[in-house]
């Protein structure tokens, strides 16, 4: 008997480090900044400007320009993270590649004109996901029915949510056109 519950606590224990291990490997790095950003054995050189921080109603939200790149082979990366930091919960940081940044530059303005005609249906959702798993979404209220609701979502680690009022989807909008401008100018080289 003795010998049974000393394998099945080997075996609790295996697959508590085999969970832990695949846990690790949950987020890989889905963009090309973040997968240069990742290698190892290499120097690699990260530059980044914040942008601005905007409040909003369940929190904040951060805009920053990057570059990084490894010396060795002239590789360069561009692109921008965005922090979102929910009330009461830890900041979660997603990348968005810089050849990414037009198509999520469309994908705001669309959301921010979305509404109900757009389908014969009650209840609907525009939204766009970047590479990253940046998510913004316009949606009709479950909770205040006839209502729509603007959030933009991280799926990156934490999966904050930080819900936006229409002229902050504008000012995040802004946000994001400011870095791809500062991103612009140092692909030129000025």
């Amino acid at each position: 008997m003795r010998i049974i519950k000393v394998m099945a606590a080997m075996f609790m224990v295996g697959a508590f480090w085999a969970g832990a291990a695949q846990a690790q490997e949950t987020n890989p790095p889905l963009t090309k900044i973040e997968i240069l950003e990742a290698r190892t054995g290499v120097v690699i050189v990260r530059g980044s400007v914040l942008i601005d921080t905007m409040a909003a109603q369940m929190g904040t939200i951060s805009v920053r320009a990057k570059e990084s790149f490894e010396p060795g082979s002239g590789r360069k990366e561009y692109g921008i993270a965005v922090d979102l930091k929910e009330n009461g919960r830890p900041e979660d940081t997603t990348m968005v590649d810089y050849d990414e940044l037009d198509s999520f530059l469309n994908g705001i303005e669309y959301i921010s004109k979305a509404n109900h005609s757009m389908t014969s249906l009650p209840d609907y959702d525009v939204g766009y996901t970047t590479a990253g798993w940046l998510r913004l979404v316009v949606y009709t209220s479950v909770k205040r029915p006839g209502t729509t609701q603007i959030a933009l979502q991280s799926h990156h680690t934490n999966f904050n949510r930080i819900l936006l009022s229409s002229d902050e989807l504008a000012r995040f909008q802004n946000l994001i056109q400011q870095a791809k401008t500062k991103l612009d100018s140092l692909r030129e080289g000025k």
